[in-house]
């Protein structure tokens, strides 16, 4: 029940005026996208269209976290709000969150919200309380500080050799807040801060360790392309290990496992045999220990694979007994992929082949409580557009575009076109038509027409 708002803005860099949405109540267990914004540091980021200036929009928000427990506000000391005046600003809407619950899940927690006057002290209490230790955030503070001291420096020697100084602290975690704010750039459209840290990532690829190995990953995926025959794969392999690049084969084994069978050692250890008649007895030895190496990871690999196979086939059996599929879900959501999804599907196939109707129903019962699952914890805007290709058209429709009026921006409408491109890239073309029309109404309706 997370909730928007969109208000109009003047930029204060330019004084361009401007419409942007901004959260003003976040329930984590069913938006987590606007939660996962919030600890990025990207929730109520306004962006002006005209120049591209970016900041923090200072707003009042609620958080709730029925699973932990949680009600915390925050009003920005700059709002100057007395206490009375911050209980009216949020009674309404914990009001709602209360009624929204079950009886059982109505508690005391939510009748004296924790206030905080610094959104990043709400943002640590949040971060704690999902496992993440006061030194887990000191080492995030540290890795954003030495980016913004490696964005700030201007010479390359001077760069490299602070980059190269702290080699350890510039490790995967380091590359992965590199890549969230390069993605923020590009969201936020910054061409030119985008540039500079698509810069910077390119000379931390070759200047540290963990960068290394990066583009290591980054050339091996690239050098295997969409499919790779099993000649292919070997040929790669070979290259690769007599070239001594050791994380590049674990990357391209890992990649392409199933086409790794008995035909793949033999013409292995063929092209061994051929280089010990040659007299080639270094190369053949890096053959023999790659041939050992992949016998290895591959090894490893199915094993993974069995036991996650085991766990999945395992949770699904529990659902399937339950009377109550839905709450195990939400409970257990981190186990719903794509390899809990084929399982299920291929079940449920299975039983209707063989006229198992009791069996199918409580597939059927199954798969039905994960679709819930899945549309609840999709985005509001892709959950709104579900609604409105769920509704009759166009009398249907256009009720709910009129209801929800204030909701019709341009990142909505950015969303439906994305979501019919989408459609038609999958063949649905009946279900992009629909939405195109939608669209279209979406659009008469915000015009006020």
């Amino acid at each position: 029940m997370s909730q928007f708002q969109t208000v109009s803005i003047t930029c204060p860099s330019c004084r361009q005026r401007f419409t942007t949405q901004i959260t003003s109540l976040i329930d984590a267990g069913q938006d987590p996208e606007s939660k996962a914004m919030l600890l990025s540091g990207r929730l109520n980021l306004a962006v002006c269209p005209q120049c591209g200036h970016a900041g923090l929009l200072a707003t009042p928000l609620l958080y709730h976290d029925a699973e932990k427990e949680m009600l915390f506000t925050y009003v920005p000391t700059e709002i100057g709000a007395s206490e009375l005046e911050q209980q009216r600003m949020f009674g309404d809407a914990i009001s709602r969150i209360i009624a929204s619950l079950p009886a059982e899940q109505r508690k005391a927690y939510l009748l004296q919200p924790r206030s905080f006057l610094r959104l990043e002290a709400m943002i640590e209490t949040i971060l704690e309380a999902d496992g993440v230790t006061p030194e887990m955030l000191a080492a995030q503070r540290a890795r954003t500080a030495l980016l913004e001291r490696l964005l700030r420096t201007p010479a390359e020697d001077v760069r490299r050799a602070l980059a190269q100084e702290n080699d350890s602290q510039i490790d995967f975690d380091f590359f992965q807040l590199l890549s969230l704010n390069i993605e923020m750039a590009q969201a936020s459209s910054q061409p030119q801060a985008f540039q500079q840290l698509m810069g910077l990532r390119g000379e931390l690829l070759q200047w540290t360790t963990q960068g290394k190995e990066l583009a290591a990953r980054e050339d091996a995926i690239q050098s295997l392309g969409q499919q790779v025959t099993r000649e292919e794969l070997l040929a790669k392999l070979m290259e690769a290990a007599l070239a001594g690049e050791t994380v590049k084969v674990e990357t391209m084994v890992a990649l392409a496992r199933p086409v790794i069978d008995y035909l793949f050692y033999q013409q292995l250890s063929e092209r061994i045999g051929a280089l010990v008649q040659q007299g080639k007895a270094q190369e053949a030895e890096t053959l023999r220990a790659l041939r050992q190496a992949v016998l290895e990871q591959t090894a490893e690999i199915d094993a993974e694979v069995q036991r996650a196979t085991e766990e999945a086939a395992q949770f699904m059996r529990l659902l399937v007994s339950s009377d109550d599929p839905d709450s195990i879900l939400r409970a257990n959501a981190d186990r719903v992929d794509n390899l809990f999804l084929n399982l299920l599907m291929t079940g449920l196939d299975a039983a209707e082949r063989e006229g198992q109707g009791a069996t199918v129903d409580r597939l059927k019962r199954v798969r039905d409580a994960v679709m819930r699952l899945i549309q609840e914890s999709q985005p509001p805007e892709i959950q709104f557009v579900n609604t409105l290709l769920s509704a009759d058209y166009p009398d249907g429709t256009r009720a709910i575009l009129e209801e929800n009026r204030d909701h019709l921006d341009d990142r909505l409408l950015e969303i439906m076109a994305a979501v019919r491109e989408n459609l038609l890239r999958r063949g649905q073309e009946d279900t992009a038509d629909r939405l195109s029309q939608i669209e279209g109404q979406a659009k008469v309706v915000r015009a006020g027409l």
